[in-house]
């Protein structure tokens, strides 16, 4: 999977769980805080929601690891100029 994919992955999960936080009035993290800890009931929203939470948190790890790593790819070339960051897929 690519970088850009995953982006595009955490932008369409993002308005999953905007869309949730908006109908239930909480923030996706404080709802899987309370999700988490069995004080909310298994509903199918909310099994919904905390599967959407987790594969956002999923995605955003694998991204900031491929970032760290292509980021590290540009300083090893740019040597102490600037970092040539060029649009995805050129």
């Amino acid at each position: 999977m690519r970088r850009e994919d995953i982006i595009r992955d955490i932008h369409g999960l993002d308005a999953e769980l905007a869309a949730l936080e908006e109908q239930y009035g909480l923030l996706s993290s404080d709802f899987y805080h309370c999700f988490r800890a069995g004080e909310l009931e298994q509903s199918g929203d909310f099994i919904r929601w905390a599967g959407y939470y987790e594969a956002r948190l999923e995605r955003e790890s694998r991204y900031r690891q491929m970032a760290y790593e292509h980021l590290r790819a540009l300083r090893r070339r740019s040597g102490l100029g600037a970092l040539a960051l060029e649009p995805a897929g050129a």
